[in-house]
């Protein structure tokens, strides 16, 4: 779904929605080798998100962290406006637990949060408390974790 921001003069494409597909097809071309698993999330973040948006990638079940660390950065620069992939980073890499996103589906605002932890409903909470965070005050309540906007790692349980 190409998601716009601003008032028309400069739309910037946002794949929020997309962002779970893409970590889906992720998830599907990695290995699965739950000894050696590992997890990645690239994040292009750029300074106003509600203007430009974001980047994200959440890669799993890597057989190594090198190869998570890459992929994750690999599939970061598919999605979200220009601005955003240009600044596509390894937030963080991660073994046996589960990456969430969340967002505010509404055009045009800031709230954005992720999170890994143990379980699937972990990351799921802390990545909504971290969307809250940037929503702003009246848009707190906006925040949800897409369908599919968790990924679990090796051993780790959804």
């Amino acid at each position: 779904m190409k998601r716009t921001w601003g008032d028309g003069l400069a739309q910037v494409t946002v794949a929020a929605r997309s962002i779970g597909s893409v970590c889906l097809l992720g998830a599907c071309l990695a290995t699965p080798n739950v000894a050696q698993a590992a997890g990645a999330v690239a994040i292009g973040l750029p300074a106003d998100v509600a203007e430009s948006g974001i980047s994200m990638f959440i890669y799993v079940n890597a057989s190594s962290a090198a190869e998570a660390r890459s992929k994750a950065v690999a599939g970061c620069k598919t999605v979200g406006s220009d601005t955003a992939r240009a600044l596509c980073k390894v937030m963080a890499t991660f073994n046996n637990q589960c990456a969430a996103e969340a967002l505010d589906p509404k055009n045009g605002t800031p709230g954005f949060g992720w999170a890994i932890a143990d379980t699937a409903a972990e990351a799921k909470s802390q990545a909504i408390a971290n969307c809250r965070d940037t929503a702003g005050p009246d848009r707190q309540d906006a925040c949800v974790v897409p369908d599919k906007g968790v990924w679990c790692d090796g051993r780790a349980r959804r």
